[in-house]
């Protein structure tokens, strides 16, 4: 940042806008002001790469602006180390932090087709899982991916490290089950679901047409909510020493059997 362009230098804690800020790292915080905080260069670029509405930047003063964000029209404002590193999260130490507005996801702005290849996460529980499937999502090549009834938050400061920032990059939205049954009937998609007692393994499901592949809760798994008709059974096929793997595991071995299947 030039310091000749550079802004008023912020040096206390008690200081409004800092104040503010440091309250979105509570979670009834980012409810009330539908606000939530980014930590990291590259997070936030992508974050802004993305359309998100970033209000603030908080930088160090006298730092220069990281490549990621030379080119941002984003405002920014300088602090010093100690006010940064109170806006951190975790060990994140003296790297930039934004101020965004929390986005609506609803499941109409999805632009989805027939042939479209969904992740459907039912009643996510911790961040940091809920952030590993989103960077695995990402990785893979889904479509979009669809959140039920979470538990967890999706702008969690965790969801979005672990995510590596893949929750700015991916098309997603909120719905409930009943929602989301409709919403996949009507676009035709078939639906897979991962459960401990699924009548069929996964080397035998088809992923190369459109689908939702759906992944139930930490604790839960999936309810009986999900025993329709028109969703369709699998168990990750495993050694007896073990019934289950974690959330983002199965979600990761799923997909890339899907990729393996959808190559051209």
């Amino acid at each position: 940042m030039d310091s000749a362009s550079a802004p008023l230098v912020i040096s206390s804690l008690q200081n409004p806008t800092i104040k503010s800020a440091v309250r979105l790292r509570d979670a009834r915080g980012r409810r009330k002001a539908s606000e939530f905080l980014i930590d990291g260069n590259a997070e936030i670029a992508r974050a802004i790469a993305a359309g998100y509405e970033v209000s603030v930047v908080f930088v160090e003063a006298g730092e220069k602006l990281p490549a990621e964000l030379q080119r941002s029209a984003a405002p920014f404002q300088s602090v010093t180390r100690a006010v940064l590193e109170k806006l951190s999260y975790g060990e994140r130490g003296a790297a930039p932090v934004a101020v965004a507005r929390t986005p609506a996801l609803p499941l109409s702005q999805l632009k989805l087709s027939p042939a479209s290849w969904v992740l459907v996460l039912d009643r996510t529980e911790k961040p940091g899982n809920l952030g590993a499937c989103l960077r695995t999502s990402a990785a893979s090549g889904v479509d979009a991916v669809i959140l039920t009834d979470p538990v967890c938050e999706v702008f969690n400061p965790n969801t979005i490290r672990s995510s590596r920032g893949a929750v700015f990059t991916l098309p997603m939205a909120i719905a409930s089950v009943e929602e989301l049954l409709d919403f996949a009937q009507t676009l035709g998609l078939k639906m897979w679901a991962a459960r401990v007692d699924g009548s069929s393994s996964l080397w035998d499901c088809d992923f190369t047409g459109g689908c939702a592949v759906i992944f139930g809760s930490e604790s839960q798994g999936l309810g009986d909510d999900w025993r329709q008709e028109q969703v369709h059974a699998f168990q990750i096929p495993m050694s007896a020493r073990m019934d289950s793997l974690n959330v983002s595991i199965s979600t990761a071995v799923t997909l890339y059997e899907a990729v393996r299947q959808r190559r051209p």
